[in-house]
């Protein structure tokens, strides 16, 4: 199983969009960002440890998926950074990991040095975007999607013979 820790932080200002909404609501933008991951995973046999800086170990997002999905804050006077390092150092195996950040000249030329590999926080933005599942259809008035013959039925004008 592939093994993915994301430097949160890097990945959130490396998304226009989501870098915007840093300033205006910072718990939204995380939460994005992991429904985002969440719909990524899917089927992959793919782990992966979401890190972020500060709030002492605390989370304030409730979507984890067990053996596949684990979202981590650094303990106060811990960086997100120093939290990826220990994770690596602690690993029987760090090339079995891929470290996914913006930030190439510091926690990059670490992890590469310890046998991880490396991500950039736009590659990989591409690559769960690339692999998001299609919309849910979009559910009429009366409760009806585009899945069912009679919400098709109603587009054309036509009614069901009773």
């Amino acid at each position: 199983m592939q093994k993915i820790i994301v430097d949160g932080y890097n990945v959130l200002h490396a998304d226009p969009e989501l870098k915007r909404m840093i300033r205006q609501d910072l718990q939204k933008a995380r939460r994005i960002l992991v429904h985002r991951l969440t719909d990524y995973l899917g089927d992959r046999r793919v782990q992966v440890t979401l890190v972020f800086d500060g709030r002492g170990g605390m989370t304030d997002v409730d979507v984890e998926i067990p053996g596949k999905l684990q979202i981590l804050y650094s303990a106060a006077g811990e960086t997100a950074d120093e939290l990826i390092v220990g994770m690596l150092e602690r690993s029987d195996s760090p090339r079995r990991f891929i470290v996914v950040t913006s930030d190439m000249a510091d926690i990059g030329r670490t992890a590469r040095a310890m046998g991880a590999g490396l991500l950039s926080s736009r590659d990989f933005l591409s690559r769960i975007q690339r692999a998001a599942p299609a919309p849910a259809p979009e559910e009429a008035a009366d409760g009806e999607t585009p899945g069912d013959l009679d919400y098709w039925l109603k587009q054309f004008g036509q009614e069901e013979d009773p």
